[in-house]
């Protein structure tokens, strides 16, 4: 799907599928030991506003209003929504006045200068396609406050991925995260991750 013939409800209709096929691996139920480390580091105070882009079935959504933030997940498919609803009600009740989740495509967010703290993205920005990824970057640029964090966990984009029509869309390329945020941020740190399935990295940025 290029950049010209980009249809949101189509992408859309696409994640619906997979999630109604009950093929989400990425479903673990658990935060990335990452996203714990950061907030047991003490960078940030357990306040503010927090985003999860792409945050499917709400599990970090769930961990950073637990914390004490106001966390907003946003995703472009409706189902997982609806049931990270429904686990936040079970699992977390006394969190439903700081957990929200927004139908949005991440490339076109709602949301102007929300100033927050802290933005999370765990396997979102490497699907999307090369032409909206200048989008997706300045909406992140634009709704983080200064001072504040970009955490984003991607896959390298691979030979494999290059051979495969559909598959040369994804993943991210050597230096791109860097050419793409650092007109906004510094990078503070990037830690190779184990492969899942794909060759992957954690990036740290901080908004100048």
């Amino acid at each position: 799907m290029n950049g010209r013939g980009y249809d949101s409800l189509s992408w859309r209709s696409r994640w619906e599928e997979r999630y109604a096929s009950g093929e989400t691996p990425w479903d673990t139920q658990q935060t990335p030991p990452e996203v714990q480390s950061f907030w047991r580091s003490g960078r940030l105070p357990d306040a503010g506003l927090a985003f999860d882009l792409g945050c499917g079935p709400g599990t970090n959504v769930r961990f950073l209003a637990e914390r004490g933030l106001t966390a907003l997940g946003f995703d472009i498919a409706l189902q997982p929504l609806l049931t990270a609803q429904k686990r936040l009600a079970e699992r977390a009740p006394h969190c439903r006045r700081r957990a929200f989740f927004v139908l949005a495509d991440v490339t076109q967010l709602p949301l102007h200068y929300a100033g927050a703290c802290y933005i999370l993205d765990v396997g979102c920005f490497h699907g999307v396609i090369p032409e909206r990824r200048k989008l997706y970057v300045e909406c992140v640029a634009h709704n983080l406050r200064s001072g504040g964090y970009y955490h984003l966990y991607a896959f390298d984009r691979t030979p494999a991925m290059l051979a495969n029509p559909e598959g040369a869309l994804f993943g991210v390329e050597k230096n791109e995260i860097a050419e793409r945020f650092t007109p906004w941020m510094e990078i503070v740190e990037i830690l190779r991750g184990q492969p899942d399935p794909y060759p992957c990295r954690w990036y740290l940025l901080r908004k100048r």
